[in-house]
């Protein structure tokens, strides 16, 4: 007799209204194995980034990654028949030579449904999807580590960390319970991801190889287990005392990286001012800077940059931003036109470093400071309505009007991105990528320099062991120094 195939269960999530489509029987195993997959990964899109991020967007899949996991008949046999029902929507236009591949969602109504909790767990059990999607998921891990040398190290320290499971078990519980006391009406939502959180922290304890710890290289920045979790379950990582290890992350980071970059576009004349006219930039902008990043810069060189810049570097790098271009501040300090080419300056003042913004008063200006700053689509500015151009927020005008070098080069971000809708995302892809090439490539090389230790980085933010705090602080000021020729704040 031939040895009997070990039956595999590989767990989906399918929206309620959608269960009839995948043939369950009564062990909640799938028979439309390749349907029920397809549509768990449009569940999973909404539930893993809802409240925040990018829920309401489709979700990219290459065409590649379809025919290997369904074979090529993927599209009559999963994508089609979902079309025609109404049930996903289909982004059509894609781009090779961009890299912008389909994008695919669910309609408003089974998205509002998977918001709503009306979703449930079965199972699939055909052993050839399940090795292909594992298989997939290991050979893409392997490609990245091949073309991005720093995963291979990073995925190293991740197996090497002291989890202390029992403690992230009482972190686990603390989190559930505190989910079921909460008036946060989307509770099997949250436990959901608590959970998933915690077991894809778990699995770094039992990983065979540097796969297993699932580094992955995404838009530019970089995602493990500890990236997405809450943040309370990253103090289940201890040094040798057994304290929690300590975090050391880069105030305003956002900003300190869109210094650096425009710094970069005006050095190298890539984009111009001319008083009164707006600004003309290169065409290209943002793939133009990016191979300049690394070129020696200082993004307060008197002389190089317009004054308003440099009173805009200073905020950032030397107090806070948020604070200095809230709305109320910046309102005040906003230069208004009272003749030609005549401007006064508002009477506002704030001694640097005075906090008058704290707690959720601060994160409401920051909030606001991404939204109408950072990311806005500033489709009234470059497009108009009816013709007519203008500025869509009284807030932004005001800005404009501070720091029109900042407000001009995101403006042009936006008006040159070849995106459809969300015209910030090219610029919000450029300060990731370069906020990668900071953390997880340039500080590398200086923290090499310490004892060794095994650290892991989320964002813009390190966790180390609390005896290496200040020197780690140090190496990040050091390199600073070489990468923008300032020293923004560590902490």
């Amino acid at each position: 007799m031939g040895r009997k195939k070990r039956r595999q269960l590989f767990k989906v999530v399918i929206p309620i209204s959608l269960l009839g489509l995948v043939g369950l029987n009564e062990e909640l195993e799938a028979a439309n194995y390749k349907l029920a997959h397809f549509i768990s990964i449009l569940t999973h899109h909404i539930y893993s980034n809802y409240p925040n991020g990018d829920y309401y967007l489709k979700k990219p899949l290459t065409s590649v990654y379809l025919g290997m996991l369904y074979n090529k008949r993927y599209l009559s046999e999963v994508i089609t028949p979902l079309k025609q029902d109404g049930i996903i929507e289909v982004n059509d236009s894609y781009s090779t030579d961009l890299g912008f591949c389909k994008e695919y969602g669910f309609n408003k109504g089974i998205i509002q449904e998977v918001i709503d909790e009306e979703y449930t767990e079965v199972y699939i059990t055909k052993n050839t999807l399940i090795n292909r999607i594992n298989d997939w998921q290991r050979e893409t891990l392997n490609r990245q580590i091949k073309k991005y040398r720093f995963i291979e190290t990073e995925a190293d320290m991740l197996l090497n960390l002291s989890i202390e499971t029992t403690a992230l078990e009482q972190l686990y519980s603390q989190r559930i319970e505190d989910i079921k006391q909460s008036s946060d009406k989307k509770k099997k939502l949250a436990i959901t991801n608590a959970t998933r959180h915690k077991e894809e922290i778990l699995q770094l304890t039992e990983a065979r190889d540097l796969l297993d710890a699932r580094v992955r290289y995404i838009s530019g920045r970089v995602y493990h287990p500890f990236v997405q979790c809450p943040r309370e379950y990253r103090k289940a990582v201890v040094d040798e005392q057994g304290e929690p290890y300590v975090e050391v992350d880069l105030r305003s980071s956002q900003a300190v990286f869109l210094c650096k970059v425009i710094a970069v576009a005006l050095k190298h004349r890539l984009i111009t001012y001319e008083f009164g006219k707006q600004a003309t930039a290169s065409d290209n902008l943002i793939e133009q800077i990016i191979p300049l990043l690394d070129e020696p810069i200082n993004v307060l060189e008197q002389g190089v940059y317009p004054s308003d810049f440099i009173a805009f570097v200073s905020a950032v790098f030397l107090d806070d931003i948020y604070e200095d271009a809230s709305p109320k501040n910046i309102s005040q300090s906003a230069s208004v036109q009272v003749g030609e080419n005549i401007y006064e300056v508002g009477g506002y003042t704030r001694v640097s470093g005075a906090k008058t913004l704290v707690g959720e008063a601060r994160d409401e200006a920051k909030r606001q400071f991404f939204k109408d700053i950072f990311f806005n689509y500033y489709n009234k500015e470059n497009y108009g309505v009816a013709g007519q151009l203008s500025i869509s927020t009284e807030y932004l005008e005001d800005f404009a009007k501070t720091y029109y070098t900042v407000y001009e080069f995101c403006r042009i971000c936006a008006l040159q991105s070849k995106e459809g809708k969300k015209k910030s995302r090219d610029l919000a892809l450029l300060l990731q990528q370069t906020e990668s090439r900071f953390f997880h490539e340039l500080l590398p090389s200086a923290l090499r320099g310490i004892e060794p230790f095994n650290y892991f980085v989320v964002h813009d933010a390190l966790y180390v062991p609390h005896k290496q705090q200040e020197t780690v602080i140090n190496a990040c000021n050091e390199e600073a120094v070489k990468f923008f020729g300032v020293v923004p704040m560590f902490r």
